[in-house]
C-alpha cells in the first residue's frame, strides 16, 4: 500500500457511500430548484445562465446555501477517496485529489461570488470549478488505471467526454458572443441581454457539463462498492 499524505476522515464503508451520493445530490437538487424558482420569479431570458438563478431572492438563497453545502461534502469526498482507494498511478492520485479539493471550493466561492455584485471574481471561480471538474475526472480516470471496476470506468468517460465538450461549447459560444458587445457602462443584466445570442448556445452547453461531472462525481460509488466486496 502507498503511504497516503495526512489523515484520513473517520468514515465507515457507509458513510463513505453515503458522503458519494451526498456529493453529487446535494449539487444537483441545489442548481435544479434554484433555475426552477428563478423561472417561475422571472428570469431574464430563456434559456439562462446557472448562476443567474443566484438572485435576491429565495432561489439566490438556495443557489449560496446549497452549493456551498455541496462544495464541503465534495471536498470530504474528494479526500475520502484519496484515502480509501487503491490506485495504479499514486503520485498521480495526490495531484487529482488535490485538483479535485480545489474545484470543490471553487463551488463554494462561486456561489458567493454571484454574477451581478461580482462579476469578475464569479467567472474566475466558476472557471476554476468546471476546468478543475473536468481535469479531476481526467486524471482521477487515469490514476485508477488497471485498479478501475469497468462500470466507474465506463461511467467516467461517459460524463468527462459530455463535460468536455460542454466546457468547451461553452466558453466558445459565449466568448464569440461577448466579444461583439462593448461592456462600458452597462450593468451585469444589461450585458447579458446583449450577449443572448451566445447565451442560447452556452447555457445548454453548460447544462451538459455539469451533468458530466455530476455523472463523474457518481461513478466512483462502484469502486466504493468493490473495497467492501473485495
Amino acid at each position: 500500500m502507498h503511504p497516503r499524505y495526512g489523515r484520513r476522515l473517520p468514515l465507515t464503508h457507509d458513510q463513505g457511500l453515503l458522503t458519494a451520493r451526498a456529493s453529487y445530490v446535494v449539487p444537483s437538487v441545489t442548481i435544479v430548484v434554484a433555475m426552477l424558482l428563478h423561472g417561475v420569479a422571472g428570469p431574464r431570458a430563456v434559456p439562462f445562465f446557472i448562476s443567474e438563478a443566484d438572485y435576491t431572492g429565495l432561489d439566490g438563497l438556495v443557489f449560496t446555501v446549497g452549493l456551498t453545502l455541496g462544495g464541503i461534502v465534495q471536498m470530504a469526498f474528494a479526500w475520502h477517496l484519496y484515502h480509501t482507494l487503491e490506485v495504479q498511478r499514486p503520485r498521480l492520485w495526490f495531484v487529482a485529489t488535490l485538483t479535485g479539493l480545489l474545484a470543490s471550493f471553487n463551488s463554494i466561492l462561486v456561489s458567493h461570488f454571484d454574477m451581478y455584485q461580482h462579476i469578475n471574481p464569479h467567472i474566475l471561480t466558476a472557471m476554476l470549478a468546471f476546468g478543475g471538474g473536468v481535469l479531476w475526472a481526467f486524471l482521477a480516470n487515469t490514476a485508477l488505471g488497471d485498479r478501475a471496476t469497468a462500470e466507474g470506468k465506463r461511467m467516467r468517460l461517459a460524463g468527462f467526454a459530455m463535460a468536455a465538450v460542454g466546457f468547451v461549447v461553452m466558453v466558445t459560444s459565449f466568448q464569440s458572443a461577448a466579444n461583439s458587445v462593448d461592456p462600458t457602462g452597462m450593468t451585469t443584466v444589461e450585458f447579458l441581454n446583449q450577449a443572448q445570442a451566445g447565451i442560447r448556445i452556452a447555457a445548454p452547453a453548460e447544462y451538459i457539463l455539469v451533468a458530466g461531472l455530476m455523472m463523474c462525481l457518481a461513478s466512483f460509488q462502484h469502486e466504493l462498492s468493490a473495497v467492501k466486496d473485495a
